[in-house]
């Protein structure tokens, strides 16, 4: 890869993003200054609205809303005049009671909006409610919003990144009255609607502006379809959108798990299927259609958007995909490259799923970009840390991660070209899989032909091709496990045994290495393995990975607090 050939994206004004820190940026005068996260923000667009979703929310605070049996589609979206002209995007004069913030933050922590600013780069320039960050996370916000490079004149894109939470450094001086994010793993989740649009106004003759969702829910299918709703009608429509969006928001039930709920949100129903725990493997249960109107939308939150079909990002590796699944639940590392950040965001919850029931073990960045600030830890020449899934579209990732033994470029290879047609210009590696991993399983050829029909198909084609990949490799990581949980019955101590055990009544048994290797010979595993030696093979590394020592914490604490039960 040359520099005249990475020099040939696209400007979107984000020249600046595909550089490491630390080189000379021509435009930027200043540096960037802290996020200011005050609980007054500005608004252009007034809101007189009596919409039941979205009173006045600039002049008192919100009534607390009657319980629903059923959410109502009616009543998620303002009633909106026809504008003139578009509207410039802003959150000014939003306010919620205490009461009404705290029900939002249930499923989100706040909404921001960030813009590019020709000096200091993309800035958080709104975010309701307020919310306390470091510079740092500030930052880590404001450019994982923003795509490393744009291959559209107009339009919007959803992507998400995950950004780990930081102290404040020394000498940071912010409000305390604001809070700061509360969260389950120590992680922040974004979901951003990138928009660009042109503007004769600004310098670049185009403006560009993310809507952002932050939550604290691992919870891709439903906070991708919140975002591709909510980006383009804020754009389009300002204040009172926002406003019904937090309304909504903050009138749904409480993610409860294991429940199914209905949630209704600027004019839709959305029937969210919430997992029991986060390492739950979901499979979608029976809603009948009659409860379903026909806008309604029916997910498991949990999982990757089934639109677009992910089979399009796996077009050139179809071949690959069990040696990408065993490389995955051997909790080994791989960098996923991708023509930009909707596809390498999705790509990377897809496979995240595929290690489900087993603990996630590594770190898994769907969106990572060089203004990271774990970019040093995760991206340097020592070998990279184990299960870390990193999505990335800056070909300086190509260079820095020479020495990763997993890349998974996605997308299609280009089409071929004509007699006197010049070479398309290629940005980052070649889509394919390059690898130093041999496969242990065989593949399933009816899936495999599946997909091969499906590539070239209908989008319906793809959709259910996608979906059948997903279930048949899901299905896969399930069986992965049945030699271990039938060894693990061997552990748990009879009666008698518990009685003769003076000291320590009812402690499960140690796990044995020989013993489990003599249960799996004798038994062997649903998993289609090439022979006995490559079963016993890939089990003796399964049993080294990280996840096997949180699986086996997990499956002891059940167990013990079973045994616990029966010796009171």
């Amino acid at each position: 890869m040359t520099d005249a050939q990475i020099e040939v994206e696209d400007d979107i004004g984000l020249t600046d993003l595909s550089l490491p820190p630390g080189t000379p940026r021509a435009t930027r005068k200043a540096p960037p200054q802290p996020i200011q996260t005050s609980a007054k923000l500005s608004v252009n667009v007034a809101s007189t609205l009596n919409s039941p979703s979205s009173p006045t929310l600039s002049s008192s605070p919100l009534p607390l809303e009657q319980t629903r049996r059923r959410a109502s589609r009616s009543k998620t979206l303002p009633r909106l005049p026809r504008p003139a002209h578009r509207t410039r995007l802003s959150l000014d004069g939003l306010f919620m009671s205490p009461e009404r913030v705290a029900k939002l933050r249930r499923w989100t922590l706040s909404l921001a909006t960030v813009n590019f600013d020709l000096e200091v780069g993309p800035k958080i320039t709104s975010i309701y409610p307020p919310l306390r960050l470091t510079h740092a996370e500030s930052q880590n916000i404001a450019f994982s919003s923003f795509p490393d490079s744009s291959h559209f004149d107009e339009g919007s894109r959803t992507h998400s990144f995950r950004i780990r939470l930081r102290s404040p450094t020394a000498g940071e001086v912010w409000d305390s009255d604001i809070p700061r994010p509360t969260t389950v793993d120590g992680f922040l989740y974004g979901f951003s609607c990138f928009t660009r649009t042109k503007d004769a106004s600004s310098k670049r003759g185009y403006q560009q502006t993310s809507t952002v969702i932050l939550t604290h829910l691992a919870y891709p299918s439903l906070f991708y379809t919140l975002i591709s709703k909510l980006g383009p009608s804020i754009m389009n429509h300002g204040g009172p959108m926002l406003e019904a969006a937090c309304q909504n928001i903050s009138s749904w039930p409480d993610p409860i798990p294991g429940t199914n709920v209905e949630l209704g949100f600027l004019g839709t129903v959305v029937h969210a299927e919430i997992p029991r725990a986060i390492e739950t493997q979901q499979a979608m249960s029976a809603v009948l259609p009659a409860q379903m109107g026909e806008s309604d939308i029916q997910m498991l939150v949990s999982v990757c958007p089934k639109e677009p079909p992910i089979l399009d990002q796996f077009d050139t590796v179809i071949s690959h995909l069990w040696s990408i699944w065993e490389c995955i639940v051997l909790s080994e590392p791989m960098l996923v490259f991708g023509p930009s950040p909707a596809a390498t965001s999705l790509a990377v919850w897809w496979l995240r799923d595929l290690l489900r029931p087993i603990p996630l073990s590594g770190d898994f960045r769907p969106f990572f970009t060089i203004h990271d600030a774990d970019h040093t830890a995760l991206v340097n020449p020592r070998p990279p840390h184990a299960g870390l899934l990193l999505g990335v579209t800056n070909p300086y990732f190509e260079r820095a991660c020479k020495h990763w033994p997993h890349v998974l470029s996605l997308g299609r290879e280009p089409p071929p070209r004509e007699k006197g047609e010049k070479n398309a210009i290629l940005i980052g590696p070649a889509p394919g899989w390059r690898t130093t991993h041999k496969r242990y399983t065989s593949r399933d050829h009816a899936i495999m032909k599946q997909l091969e029909h499906a590539r070239n198909g209908s989008e319906l084609d793809k959709l259910r091709a996608s979906e059948a990949l997903r279930q048949h490799l899901t299905s896969r990581t399930t069986a992965l496990l049945v030699p271990l949980q039938r060894y693990l019955q061997s552990m748990i101590p009879t009666p008698s045994e518990s009685r003769s055990n003076l000291t320590h009544p009812g402690r499960l048994k140690p796990f044995s290495d020989t013993a489990f290797f003599a249960s799996l010979k004798a038994h062997g595993s649903p998993l289609p393995f090439k022979s006995n030696a490559k079963q016993r093979e890939f089990y003796e590394r399964w049993l080294r990975t990280p996840a096997f020592g949180l699986w086996l914490a997990q499956q002891e604490e059940v167990v013990q607090g079973v045994l616990n039960g029966m010796m009171k």
